[in-house]
């Protein structure tokens, strides 16, 4: 794991990246997520009002420091919406310059039914590098695409039933025929590939083990396994044959053999449309008890597909604007299901709610102090009480 404690630093965000103690992180921050305020002009729970030019300041001091913590072959993500995109994007243009940017991401919202003129239910995620040309490319397993995992989930479970009451060849027709649809509803033609059933009705792609090259003979005894040269082409190695042997992801098809790839495994470069809704981030609090205690909590599995996406694994996730810890959250999550060993490091001011919201109320019910970083700091370790597992952040104020 990266080395030391997840670390929850409470002040302004700016001091504490450019304090003696923060020196340290220079070059080693693995991924950046934040959710700034949007300046929205309206309050609800805490502030989110600056005029323009102020909040353009106010960010970019905060995104030359951040800047120099990312090591060079990571990125930053800053979720906004339409009031300040623009405005964001050329702040970032000249922070990280324009060469260094990535991408726009879109996320869904939830539909609203009080728009006077235009409904929108869509925000934004930039994406910045730090050094463009080092970063490797990026993918995502479609089962961490929520369109797309439904999708999955559906055809496997329904391909499951045919193959238990019908067997193997019916439910292989029948697979190639709802392939076929899909493809067509959907206008994709990755999926034609999940062609090929296994003894236990999962579906999976048959992945060619011939390479270019001389063409040779395999003869591996201890597998079972005997080769004819092809007339064209070479066999992968006699170590990959066997390793595939061991680790039963071995198929054969007329006699020829293939390397298993299962259908839930499945790769995709990362879309600029995501469909992860602002409300999915209130029903994660919802889920821990934590109801009405934040307004706009960002959803974890979004975050999640954030890490993945990056393939962060053993560094560490900075979050300048703490909020609710969703990141936090989020890095434990992908630790324990992924096999990873990210920690994070929060920073939030420690910022009154509004005495009139909700969110006052909820904390007075659970006596909470009403405030941004003490709700951090409860939800974070409600998360962990959850989960039987021992509080292993810091409080750094």
């Amino acid at each position: 794991m990266a080395s030391g404690k997840n670390e929850i630093y409470i002040g302004d965000n700016l001091e504490v990246m450019k304090s003696e103690n923060f020196k340290q992180y220079h070059d080693s921050i693995g991924l950046i997520y934040i959710d700034p305020p949007y300046n929205t002009l309206t309050s609800k729970s805490y502030n989110d009002k600056n005029d323009s030019d102020s909040w353009y300041n106010f960010m970019k001091d905060r995104l030359v420091v951040a800047k120099d913590l990312l090591k060079d072959d990571a990125v930053i993500l800053i979720s906004i919406d339409d009031n300040e995109y623009a405005s964001l994007k050329l702040c970032c243009d000249d922070v990280f310059g324009v060469q260094n940017f990535v991408g726009t991401m879109i996320t869904k919202q939830a539909q609203r039914s009080n728009a006077r003129l235009i409904n929108t239910v869509h925000e934004y995620v930039l994406c910045y590098a730090k050094n463009k040309k080092k970063l490797e490319g990026f993918s995502i397993k479609r089962m961490d695409i929520p369109e797309q995992r439904h999708m999955i989930e559906s055809l496997q479970k329904e391909i499951k039933e045919i193959y238990r009451s019908s067997g193997k060849d019916v439910a292989t027709k029948e697979l190639s025929k709802k392939i076929k649809v899909i493809c067509e509803e959907n206008e994709i033609t990755w999926l034609r590939n999940y062609s090929n059933i296994d003894d236990d009705g999962k579906i999976f792609f048959a992945v060619d083990l011939s390479t270019p090259g001389e063409p040779r003979e395999v003869d591996i005894p201890e597998i079972g396994l005997h080769l004819d040269p092809l007339p064209t082409r070479g066999w992968t190695t006699d170590s990959r044959f066997i390793e595939l042997h061991k680790a039963k992801r071995l198929a054969f098809k007329n006699g020829r053999p293939y390397s298993v790839r299962y259908l839930e495994e499945s790769e995709d470069n990362v879309p600029s449309i995501l469909n992860f809704y602002s409300r999915q981030g209130t029903h994660d609090l919802k889920r821990l008890g934590l109801q009405d205690i934040f307004d706009t909590p960002k959803p974890v599995e979004m975050l999640k597909f954030f890490i993945r996406m990056t393939n962060t694994r053993e560094s560490i996730v900075l979050d300048f604007f703490g909020g609710s810890g969703s990141t936090g959250q989020a890095v434990y999550e992908t630790n324990d299901e992924d096999g990873r060993q990210n920690r994070y490091i929060l920073i939030q001011l420690k910022e009154e709610v509004n005495r009139k919201s909700k969110a006052f109320a909820k904390c007075s019910e659970l006596g909470i102090e009403p405030s941004i970083d003490k709700i951090l700091e409860y939800r974070l370790k409600t998360y962990l009480d959850s989960r039987g597992k021992a509080e292993d952040f810091v409080v750094i104020e």
